[in-house]
């Protein structure tokens, strides 16, 4: 059967960046996760599995993080766009909405951590999927034995739970030289450029926070809302 899911950006730029400036050996990667927050209905993690095994890339575990429910409101900054807004569209981001057979966001996420599962075990690969329901801020931390990011997918959209997933992935050394950084909605608001609001604000706070040197390799886009960006770590303070 061929692959239904739709081609974005990450089967270029994340292909592209695997290809070209991946530093690790693939031995070494068994020893590695890979962290996508914010899966939705799962199409971006299986692309993600298509990418891993395209280049015979086998991580310890590919983890995804989600509400499942719905677009937690931001309250740290203006929020850009009615999509992002509950008080507007309160069901735009809750997949039980588009799915009803779906009754809580534990049964999406069982369906996304299956089909994503699927792809890997299709071709034998011995990565491990793991996908969480919840806000970030209140499931990440519970997670147990998570090795270094080899991939780090921010797909949050908004400022505040990226800085926090961020955040913790620094406070626990799990970002290193070498990681691989991509940001869905770097254009998600319109002053991106100048790292004011958004996934930009949460990169340049981070880095600025942390000593973190890194650089932009590949970018998607060059207008509010869609820009995608894709950085590689070079050295962390």
């Amino acid at each position: 059967m061929k692959n239904t899911i739709p081609i974005s950006w990450r089967r270029t730029l994340i292909d592209n960046a695997i290809n070209d400036y991946n530093i690790f050996d693939k031995e070494d990667l068994k020893n590695f996760d890979v962290y996508e927050f914010g899966v939705f209905r799962g199409d971006s993690m299986v692309e993600l599995a298509y990418i891993l095994n395209k280049h015979k890339i086998e991580v310890n575990r590919f983890h995804g993080f989600d509400v499942f429910s719905g677009m937690p409101k931001e309250t740290a900054e203006p929020i850009f766009q009615d999509s992002w807004n509950p008080d507007i569209l309160p069901d735009e981001f809750n997949v039980m909405s588009y799915d009803k057979t779906l009754k809580t966001p534990e049964d999406c996420a069982e369906v996304v951590r299956q089909k994503t599962q699927d792809v890997f075990d299709k071709k034998e690969s011995k990565t491990k999927v793991n996908v969480v329901a919840g806000l970030v801020e209140e499931t990440l931390s519970k997670q147990e034995d998570l090795k270094p990011a080899f991939y780090v997918d921010f797909d949050l959209d908004i400022y505040s739970p990226t800085k926090y997933a961020f955040n913790y992935l620094m406070e626990n050394k799990l970002i290193v030289p070498g990681t691989i950084i991509g940001y869905d909605d770097w254009g998600g608001t319109p002053d991106f450029d100048t790292f004011k609001h958004g996934e930009s604000r949460a990169h340049k706070e981070i880095i600025d926070e942390w000593g973190i040197k890194m650089t932009k390799l590949l970018q998607n886009g060059n207008a509010f809302p869609h820009v995608q960006t894709v950085w590689i770590v070079e050295e962390v303070g």
